[in-house]
């Protein structure tokens, strides 16, 4: 079971909100509109999705990466996948 059991339901809000923004962004190109309005609600849609992330990570923290860590299972293993997960998300 993922570690983001608990925050399903905010995720999946939050993902079905930015589904609605980006078909609200698709119209406005087809209806031409202003490029500074389009790029704000660009930058909703970026913020939106890092907040998803967060979630996600801070959950995978607390679950995922901490269980293994307790149990010495595969921990070398989780901890690298959390490097590799911090050091994209920090080159963006």
């Amino acid at each position: 079971m993922p570690s983001y059991i608990e925050d399903k339901k905010e995720i999946l809000l939050r993902l079905r909100k930015m589904e609605g923004q980006l078909k609200g962004i698709q119209k406005m190109v087809e209806e031409d509109k202003y490029c500074v309005d389009v790029m704000n609600q660009l930058s909703s849609i970026i913020a939106a999705t890092h907040k998803v992330a967060a979630i996600i990570l801070k959950d995978h923290i607390q679950g995922c990466v901490k269980d293994a860590l307790t149990r010495n299972e595969r921990s070398d293993e989780y901890v690298n996948e959390l490097i590799e997960v911090v050091e994209r998300y920090a080159r963006k």
